[in-house]
């Protein structure tokens, strides 16, 4: 549900950045905004996002390590770092299609290896959550008798999330330019 709400918000993002740039174009450009500050900011966004991301993907599996935890306490452990992790991972993705648009508008071009590395870095993580983690946790579940079901639809979900993600950032891009364009 979370990652619904990220791409309706991320979509209204582009919408919403890219008429701006496009109706008030003359208003904004007082605010001088450097290119450089609006990169190293997106640079620090990518570096906090990375760690936070990783730590959480680590402390979701280490949490089927808990030694003189019950396997049901275990898997409430995962459950509370996945959880966390697609919270922080849509919230920097949300930060990281601003601040590319925001890049874009500052050097009056489409910035793609910023709309390529915020993608990539959200894949990543939609990868380890959605294949990795996922499946760590269907077969945890399993082997402890937690399982009621025969299939797991994180697959599923993790191509769907691939696919949503590609095309909004790619609809960001799109929007950024139709708004620089006079």
């Amino acid at each position: 549900m979370l990652s619904f709400l990220t791409y309706i918000i991320v979509g209204l993002i582009g919408l919403m950045m890219g008429t701006v740039y496009k109706r008030s174009f003359s208003n904004i450009e007082m605010l001088r905004i450097s290119p450089y500050k609006v990169a190293r900011l997106y640079g620090i966004i990518v570096l906090l996002s990375a760690i936070i991301c990783g730590y959480l993907s680590y402390k979701a599996v280490a949490a089927f390590t808990a030694q003189d935890a019950m396997p049901e306490d275990k898997a409430h452990f995962f459950q509370d770092y996945q959880s966390m992790l697609v919270y922080f991972l849509n919230l920097g993705f949300i930060l990281m299609i601003i601040f590319s648009n925001l890049h874009s508008f500052a050097a009056k071009k489409i910035s793609w290896f910023l709309y390529l590395q915020t993608f990539g870095i959200y894949a990543a993580f939609a990868v380890i959550d959605n294949f990795f983690l996922q499946d760590t946790f269907f077969h945890f579940k399993k082997m402890h008798q937690l399982w009621q079901g025969e299939f797991s639809f994180a697959n599923i979900l993790g191509y769907f999330s691939l696919g949503v993600s590609a095309s909004l950032t790619i609809f960001n891009a799109y929007m950024t330019y139709w708004g620089l364009q006079k």
